[in-house]
């Protein structure tokens, strides 16, 4: 069954739907978006449902029957691994993200230049086997004024000019940094103690009270300040502090009359004609049934893993890798950061870890992207480091020296008396494009619609490897020089903070998307977001996702033939 024509049909309603939907029906086009995910009530994501959110994600309705497979090499048997946090409801990973908003540095944009035509992996002595380094497409200077639109219109807090590495701006964060913490203080003391330059990090959470102001969008409702109250990443903002499609685009886009909102609806396919052009997308609705969504301009804004899924999926005989692979890319490449750490216990001071938001943040970029001498150091590129708020007991059980037991007597008492006594850095070190990670449809696993699920092949490699031992030994300088009782450092579970998959170029032969996030085989299919990251900087990648929305959604605008 075929709906009624649209101008454009959003596949995910996150970061970048609400956004792009915010923008093009403000201009007056009738977009259509799905979720596969639930629209999430207040009490939904409130604090109290820590452990349902966090530890237990696969007893959620939407979670449960959207798992991925996981395996870390090709050879090795895939696993089911559901989602540590329930990305895929409307307002996505904006709804529980910590609120880390930083831009990348302007040599973020420009790796192969810097690091293979000028030299710089030759100087660090890296072996760069198996990796397949490139430049962006754009670079900073051409995001900055979105970057400013973002920070402006969901409210950034923080203060320009204090860390000397950052790219330049032509205005200011429109609000002061969120209230330092004692950790904060600590790690600024000890960073300051080695020479490094630690700052307020940036945080798409308010200090204070905050509506856009001309000539931002001042449909935006205003929203409250922080509380304080610790429950960040992995959870939705009870007052609406944080930075979120949820309670920011996404209401100005619905209330345009021109935003069909449709959630609990599963995109299976990108359809096409004969002529290769995208004419909308096939759908299951909340009873299951399938139907069919025809629209001018298809824009996937859905997580990498589901992008790339749904552009397998939506092969045909003209297509007969994938929708918009005539480079074979995609799926390639992906992208994640290693969040490696550095603890720290106190015997004789009360740090109250717990106490603040997740982006209330001092970090350094002492050692991130090209910022130091990596001569002979055996790897190109770096991380950042830094300390925050949010250490709730369900998400601090990793906090725990190697010789306390995990359970038992021994590790009651330990957790009785260090909880309020301990803290981490936060490492987040950059990784390369490698030809063994990918994402590809597993040959057995289905999901509840009987489609393939998607099997992501990841794994750390050299370059990585020895980036996060350095890293790892700066951590523990620069707690040590904290004053800690207690030092030790380790790897996280599993990669965290994906990019990649579909990635942007200038030459369609080695790239899927071109700079303005529109596919190079199909010229009204455009894939916007993490996915089309060539390189994954030691940012998160938020800001930088919500500036090629902002910038993706003005070229569309542009192409006033299209909507005739």
């Amino acid at each position: 069954m075929a709906d009624n024509f649209a101008d454009v049909c959003l596949v995910g309603v996150g970061a970048v739907g609400g956004i792009l939907a915010k923008e093009l029906a403000s201009a007056g086009l009738k977009v259509v978006g799905f979720e596969r995910g639930p629209a999430p009530r207040h009490a939904d994501y409130a604090p109290r449902d820590s452990i349902r959110f966090i530890a237990r994600t696969d007893r959620l309705d939407w979670v449960r029957h959207e798992p991925t497979t996981t395996r870390s090499r090709a050879s090795a048997t895939a696993e089911i691994r559901y989602r540590t946090s329930p990305l895929n409801v409307l307002g996505g990973a904006l709804l529980h993200w910590t609120g880390q908003v930083s831009r990348y540095m302007p040599g973020d944009f420009k790796v192969y230049t810097n690091e293979i035509v000028n030299g710089g992996a030759e100087r660090a002595g890296a072996d760069l086997t198996g990796y397949d380094v490139v430049d962006w497409p754009i670079g900073y200077d051409d995001l900055e004024p979105y970057y400013e639109k973002f920070e402006w219109e969901f409210g950034v807090s923080g203060r320009a000019g204090v860390n000397p590495f950052a790219g330049p701006r032509k205005r200011g964060y429109p609000l002061p940094p969120l209230r330092r913490s004692a950790r904060m203080e600590l790690f600024a003391e000890a960073c300051g103690k080695l020479g490094y330059h630690a700052y307020d990090s940036p945080a798409g959470i308010l200090s204070e009270a905050y509506k856009p102001p001309a000539p931002y969008d001042a449909r935006i409702p205003e929203r409250p300040a922080c509380v304080y109250c610790g429950h960040c990443n992995f959870y939705g903002c009870h007052v609406h502090a944080k930075a979120a499609t949820l309670y920011t685009a996404i209401p100005v886009a619905v209330s345009t009359g021109n935003f069909d909102l449709r959630t609990n609806c599963k995109v299976f396919r990108i359809d096409t004609d004969e002529r290769g052009d995208a004419t909308g997308v096939s759908y299951f609705d909340p009873d299951g049934a399938a139907r069919e969504q025809r629209a001018r301009v298809v824009i996937v804004g859905a997580f990498v893993f589901e992008t790339v899924r749904l552009l397998l999926l939506s092969k045909t005989a003209r297509f007969p890798g994938g929708l918009a692979n005539s480079s074979g890319l995609v799926g390639k490449y992906i992208l994640a950061h290693g969040d490696v750490r550095a603890y720290g216990l106190f015997d004789d001071f009360i740090v109250n870890g717990f106490i603040g938001p997740g982006s209330a943040a001092m970090r350094v970029d002492d050692f991130n992207g090209d910022n130091f001498d990596h001569t002979g150091l055996g790897f190109i590129r770096g991380g950042t480091i830094g300390t925050s708020g949010e250490g709730t007991p369900v998400s601090r059980m990793d906090v725990v020296p190697p010789d306390v037991p995990r359970w038992g007597r021994a590790y009651k008492e330990y957790y009785a008396k260090y909880y309020t006594r301990t803290f981490d850095l936060n490492i987040q070190p950059e990784t390369l494009a490698h030809e063994d990670n990918v994402v590809d449809l597993d040959p057995q696993g289905k999901d509840r619609w009987g489609v393939p699920l998607p099997r992501v092949t990841f794994d750390f490699h050299q370059n990585e490897q020895r980036l996060h031992r350095f890293m790892t030994q700066i951590a523990d300088k620069i707690m040590r020089a904290t004053g800690a009782s207690k030092v030790w450092t380790g790897e996280k579970e599993r990669p965290n903070r994906w990019a990649g998959g579909a990635r942007m170029g200038s030459d369609p032969r080695r790239s899927v998307v071109n700079g303005w996030c529109q596919s190079h085989d199909v010229s009204n299919l455009f894939i916007v977001g993490a996915p089309v990251f060539p390189t994954l900087a030691g940012y998160p990648p938020t800001a930088t996702i919500g500036a090629l929305s902002y910038r993706t959604a003005e070229y569309i605008l542009r192409q006033k033939e299209w909507f005739k």
